[in-house]
């Protein structure tokens, strides 16, 4: 199994961060992966609401990496899981509020089948860099303001 985990403390209140995760098009901003995103339906964000997203593969490959949101606590968690592209992994945002700051902690994880199997370590390493993202938002939200 894959797992990567990764926390930051982003010196933003819990809602400003929560908000600004649950909203995928702003993905572009802090995942240098990710070419573009979209909402795929013009409902707020929710349960079920799936992101449309192109993302940088191996070789200069553009990939899909669409995703759906599984479930969402205000100011608590967000959990989604990816639909379409090569790896489809779960992830998981949980949020704790620290007065003026937030602490996030952003989880993937996957249990290749297959032969995917065999590409096990080099998928962890690509999540372990994905989940790193995390510093890229704290200073894009940090210089916000």
């Amino acid at each position: 199994m894959a797992y990567a985990q990764f926390t930051v403390s982003i010196n933003r209140p819990v809602n400003e961060v929560y908000d600004f995760i649950l909203n995928g098009e702003n993905n572009k901003f802090w995942r240098p992966s990710v070419i573009e995103v979209k909402k795929e339906t013009d409902e707020s964000v929710a349960v079920g609401t799936k992101f449309i997203q192109s993302m940088k593969g191996p070789f200069g490959k553009k990939i899909s990496g669409d995703y759906e949101i599984t479930g969402c606590e205000t100011n608590n968690n967000i959990a989604f899981k990816v639909v379409s592209g090569p790896a489809r992994p779960s992830g998981n945002y949980d949020f704790n509020d620290e007065g003026t700051s937030t602490k996030v902690t952003f989880t993937l994880s996957l249990t290749p089948t297959g032969i995917a199997r065999l590409m096990d370590p080099m998928i962890n390493k690509q999540m372990q860099l994905e989940v790193a993202n995390l510093s890229n938002m704290k200073t894009y939200l940090e210089k916000q303001h």
